[in-house]
């Protein structure tokens, strides 16, 4: 660095002028011939990328148009009345009623134009600008109706196709009128009605589309729409050209011309200077590249948003830490942290937000630490500390004390206040002195168990931790193998019903039947298989299995629980129906188990998943009832048709009076919502006669039967039926 700079001292005057000045001017006036060029380019450039995105725009406008004509038909289509009245043969009288098929379509909706069509071609009702008409459908719209009726017959949700009619174009849907009471599998597309809405593109149509768009001046062309400059040709369904709407789009690029010139002509006559300035400035320059390569250094061993050493940095430091002589390196400790929450934050206020709160944590850490301490962020929500002290561990609890706390205080981030935590875990140098990698390694696998642990706390690296991590891998990898083995097998518990005395259901339970370490618990692999992902393929298996092994019981249902992880997954619905299909089993015959933690963090998501699965025919049934915090408010708002009572009430009800009342609560809770009442875990022959005494509809537990394998559930099946007492007689008993 300063050979160069001394030789750019020397480099000044007349020589510095001619061997530098005049070139750099030359290949100044090149450089703005060649920046001219491109931003005429560039203009053209972005006026073409408009007329794109603007037509992009517009076709989107008009899609969204068609599928809201869609969804205004398919709200009369699917009522019943509107099947009474119309689809045998149309009560003219009911139909013009206002809320009906009358005015309120033109008037409310806007549709100038509605029929109703057999599957003959008989127009049987006609609406024209609010008012009934006798005209034929098939007349007002000769070319396309027809066609869009044969497709629309077959298709459960509505049509829509765009269909000229004398000098005018509307948006046409058509969709058969059947109520979800029907199965439409069972009907004869030949045999439905069809209710067809029109709306005219007229310019009031465009009007709004335009306002609703940003798109000025939309209209109808009826002629050659090549030479319009943005367009978006109309079609029928059958590609049949109708015209096009045409508008007058934005030309950025212009715009950028007029807003260039001038600081163009500017830049010219600042050229005629530069040769000047650039002698004045040489030795500034000089400086400037000084500084400049300070800083590029600073941002290689530093993090960008928070200023803190990041990864680079850190590993120095540590190293540096190490090499001291043991008496100083054995007081080191390393202190690795990561955000409890922050994705929240992130997902829910943005990654600006985000970004504001990571500095602001800096901030807090950086104020915790002592003089001879280094905080860096090693990436994301994830910070590492390294600490030289000399009363180890106990220095490194109370710093890490401290931290949690202080990160525990609310942030205000965009007039909002946040909470959120930090889990900690602590790595020693002790024998790792020499092994920084090791070190850091252990104080990842601390971490991770201050997670395990409940977050916001933390914990000290022990050598069980790491046998115990390498455990955990070793189970994972296990399940892996079983899963592609089949070392799963289901175990299947009988359901009693205590008013029919029989065998309503069973409750189908995965078992994994290890060749070493023999049943391994559910309680050990299934949060295991949660966390890596297996649960998907675990629980499309079992729901396969479940449902299969059903078949071969005449008329027993089958429950099948679903964990929070499968019912996340946005291919659920479908798995269950592609399940269903494979097996030919009745879906009503299927029950599928929730805990009510599924539903608390996307209430909305959640009710979609299950009016879906609803839709299939299965029934839903919550699980562990009573253990959440929501319950009541979840059973109003979601479509459940049986609930579980935890076995946790069921077990204290000799011991406890307030068990004995929650039981009778929820049990008369369930009647009043005309659901399925299940009481789980029972064990005596009390437990069962309280149960039938207080209404409960069903049972299981240990004192039925254990969960076994479906050989000898199809015993206990036939044994139980022949006995001919069922529970009814053993609480009678009791």
């Amino acid at each position: 660095m300063r050979t160069f700079t001394s030789d750019l001292a020397r480099f000044s005057g007349h020589q510095f002028t001619r061997r530098v000045v005049y070139p750099m001017a030359g290949v100044m006036v090149v450089m703005i011939a060649v920046v001219i060029s491109f931003i005429v380019l560039s203009s053209r450039q972005q006026n073409a990328l408009e007329v794109a995105e603007s037509t992009r725009l517009a076709t989107t406008a008009l899609q969204v148009k068609a599928r809201e004509v869609g969804r205004n038909l398919r709200d009369y289509t699917i009522r019943p009345d509107v099947y009474e009245n119309i689809h045998d043969g149309i009560d003219l009288g009911w139909a013009v009623t206002e809320g009906n098929l009358g005015a309120n379509i033109y008037d409310d909706l806007g549709y100038e134009l509605v029929f109703a069509v057999t599957s003959k071609d008989r127009t049987i009702y006609s609406l024209v600008n609010g008012a009934p008409d006798k005209v034929d459908a098939l007349t007002v719209m000769p070319r396309g109706l027809r066609d869009l009726l044969h497709v629309a017959a077959i298709q459960p949700e509505p049509t829509t196709s765009l269909i000229k009619s004398g000098n005018d174009v509307f948006v046409v849907a058509a969709n058969a009128i059947l109520p979800p009471s029907i199965d439409r599998s069972t009907v004869n597309s030949r045999d439905l009605t069809m209710l067809v809405f029109a709306k005219k593109l007229d310019q009031k149509f465009l009007d709004q589309m335009g306002h609703d768009y940003l798109l000025n001046g939309l209209s109808i062309s009826a002629g050659d729409h090549r030479v319009l400059e943005a367009f978006i040709p109309l079609m029928t369904q059958n590609r049949v050209p109708l015209g096009a709407i045409s508008w007058t789009p934005r030309k950025p690029g212009n715009q950028l011309l007029n807003f260039i010139v001038l600081p163009l002509a500017i830049a010219l006559v600042i050229l005629a200077a530069f040769a000047i300035l650039v002698v004045r400035n040489a030795r500034r320059s000089t400086i400037a590249l000084q500084e400049s390569a300070t800083h590029v250094t600073h941002l290689a061993h530093h993090d960008f948003l928070t200023s803190l050493p990041n990864r680079v940095l850190f590993r120095e430091r540590l190293d540096i830490a190490i090499a001291q002589p043991p008496e100083r390196s054995n007081g080191l400790s390393v202190i690795c942290l990561d955000l409890d929450n922050f994705k929240e934050v992130n997902d829910s206020l943005g990654h600006g937000a985000g970004d504001q709160l990571l500095q602001q944590v800096a901030e807090r850490l950086l104020g915790c630490i002592g003089h001879n301490d280094t905080v860096a962020r090693l990436g994301g929500d994830e910070f590492a500390v390294i600490q030289m002290g000399m009363n180890q561990p106990h220095d490194a609890e109370a710093l890490s004390r401290k931290l949690i706390e202080c990160v525990r205080t609310s942030f205000v981030i965009e007039d909002q206040e946040l909470h959120i935590g930090v889990s900690i875990g602590i790595a020693l140098a002790g024998a790792e002195r020499g092994n920084p990698e090791r070190l850091l390694k252990n104080a990842d696998i601390a971490l991770y168990r201050a997670k395990q642990g409940g977050r916001a706390t933390y914990r000290i690296f022990e050598a069980q931790m790491d046998a115990e991590l390498q455990e955990r891998r070793g189970l994972e990898y296990d399940l892996r193998q079983a899963v592609l083995k089949g070392e799963l097998e289901l175990h299947y518990q009988p359901l009693i019903d205590l008013e029919k005395r029989e065998v309503a259901a069973v409750e189908a339970l995965v078992r994994w039947r290890h060749p070493t370490r023999g049943l391994v618990s559910p309680a050990d692999f299934i949060p295991l298989a949660e966390e890596t992902g297996l649960i998907i393929a675990i629980g499309e298996w079992v729901l396969e299995t479940a449902c299969t092994q059903a078949l071969s019981w005449d008329q027993l249902r089958i429950a099948v629980n679903l964990s929070p992880v499968q019912f996340r997954n946005r291919e659920l619905v479908e798995t269950v129906h592609q399940v269903l299909q494979r097996t030919g089993l009745d879906p009503a015959r299927l029950e599928l188990e929730i805990t009510e933690s599924v539903l608390i963090n996307d209430a909305a998501a959640a009710l979609e998943i299950l009016n879906g699965l609803k839709g299939l025919g299965v029934k839903i049934a919550m699980d562990d009832f009573g253990t959440g915090y929501s319950s009541l408010g979840y059973l109003n708002s979601f479509p459940f048709d049986k609930i579980k009572i935890d076995k946790s009430f069921i077990g204290d009800l000799s011991d406890t009076e307030k068990s004995g009342a929650i039981v009778k609560s929820v049990i008369g809770l369930g009647q009043s919502l005309n659901m399925v009442t299940t009481a789980e875990g029972v064990e005596t022959v009390e437990q069962a006669a309280f149960l039938r005494q207080q209404g409960c509809d069903q049972v299981q537990g240990f004192y039925f039967s254990k969960p076994v394998e479906a050989a000898e559930l199809s015993l206990f099946v036939a044994r139980w039926r022949a006995e001919n007492e069922g529970l009814g007689g053993t609480a009678e008993a009791a």
